[in-house]
């Protein structure tokens, strides 16, 4: 294919280029990459270019504690887990999640709890992924080819 060819063809599929990188491409990223972090929870542990695991929670080692057959991060509720959402906005997405402590959780603190002498470990579960940007890219090269090859 020619230069020529190619700005032709982009030319021709303008709008449906428009749409994906303004609407599809977003949505399909941001769905994604919620279920990548929610991958993350049921493997207790944060992928970048490999797994690498949390510390586990101190009830996981009391036989006495009903709650130790959950994950780490998870509980009955599961509302940390459910609380991972994403935002679309005109060609870029955003992953959030709403809840107070989860700040504390993914990055790690020194002052959490109510008298603030309790220590949490750093247990990542959102943030930058080379295993991600993978998917991000792959859906991307995806949805673009699929475009371009239709007539």
């Amino acid at each position: 294919m020619t230069p020529e060819q190619f700005k032709q063809l982009l030319h021709t599929h303008n709008e449906q280029l428009k749409e994906a990188i303004g609407r599809t491409l977003p949505k399909k990223i941001g769905v994604k990459a919620v279920h990548f972090a929610r991958d993350n929870f049921r493997a207790e542990g944060f992928v970048d270019d490999r797994l690498d695991k949390w510390k586990p929670a101190k009830r996981k080692s009391d036989p006495k504690n009903p709650d130790r057959a959950y994950g780490t991060l998870l509980s009955r509720r599961e509302v940390l887990y459910r609380s991972v959402n994403h935002r679309e906005q005109p060609g870029m997405t955003t992953v959030y999640t709403n809840v107070p402590y989860a700040k504390a959780h993914n990055e790690g603190t020194n002052n959490a709890g109510r008298g603030h002498k309790t220590v949490l470990p750093k247990r990542q579960f959102i943030g930058p992924s080379k295993t991600f940007d993978g998917i991000a890219m792959k859906t991307i090269t995806d949805e673009l080819r699929r475009i371009l090859t239709t007539d």
